[in-house]
């Protein structure tokens, strides 16, 4: 009966002596090298393709929470791919992509906004990874910065305000520019502007700070000081058409 081990082989035969015979592995040929070259290539192919699925399906994720359209969302995957080299914290690169995939859709969400659904990504690491995609991929700068105008038809309409109440908020935001201590943000402005027209419109309910202050995610005591910055220019900034000098004397004085 024979038996053998892989590398050096001994054998017996039936009258009992015992041969050692060793063996060499075969080296593997160039055939074998080439598929298993082209098998290593295969995994690579496949785990990148995984990895791009799985950058999409957390985009995906983040988007859904911000109740963003699907054609933002898909801008914002094919933006995180083009970045993908230059950004390498991955939250930060798909929080950079969902904000300006949201500028070049004309929407105004704030990188305090998205910050909120990118699971600990820093704002400022957010505004840096903004500029150099900007830059990158050669984008109107302007994308960085959203109006104060474009907060307020945001604010004034997911408070479900009438058409002429959001048309009188985003005209007279527009008109804050030379009113308004620079200090302030464009968030700031739209939010107390929105606060504003609601207290001058006829419709049955009146928006308190409160209210502004839950829809925009701003403090009360922010809204509160910018109003108190405006209250001197009402004349100026409420569109006459809205409101005239009889309507602006029934607003509080701060």
């Amino acid at each position: 009966m024979w038996g053998f081990d892989d590398c050096c082989s001994r054998y017996q035969t039936s009258d009992g002596f015992m041969y050692n015979h060793v063996t060499k592995n075969a080296s593997p040929s160039s055939d074998d090298n080439l598929q298993k070259l082209g098998f290593d290539l295969d995994v690579g192919t496949t785990q990148q393709s995984n990895a791009s699925f799985d950058d999409a399906t957390v985009i995906a994720s983040m988007s859904d929470r911000l109740s963003l359209l699907a054609t933002v969302k898909n801008q914002a995957t094919e933006i995180s791919e083009q970045i993908k080299g230059q950004i390498n914290i991955p939250n930060v690169r798909f929080a950079a992509s969902i904000y300006i995939a949201c500028r070049q859709n004309g929407m105004a969400l704030s990188i305090k906004d998205i910050s909120s659904v990118a699971d600990g990504a820093k704002q400022s690491k957010i505004t840096s990874a903004v500029r150099s995609v900007v830059d990158k991929l050669g984008l109107p700068p302007q994308l960085m910065h959203i109006r104060a105008a474009e907060f307020a038809k945001r604010y004034s309409t997911d408070l479900q305000m009438n058409s002429q109440a959001i048309k009188a908020a985003e005209e007279a935001a527009e008109r804050c520019t030379d009113h308004v201590n620079r200090s302030r943000a464009p968030s700031s402005v739209a939010a107390t502007v929105v606060y504003i027209i609601s207290q001058l419109s006829y419709e049955k309910k009146l928006l308190k700070v409160a209210d502004i202050r839950d829809a925009t995610g701003l403090h009360e005591n922010t809204i509160k000081g910018t109003y108190k910055d405006l209250y001197p220019y009402l004349s100026r900034i409420i569109p006459t058409w809205f409101a005239n000098a009889n309507d602006l004397k029934r607003l509080r004085s701060p």
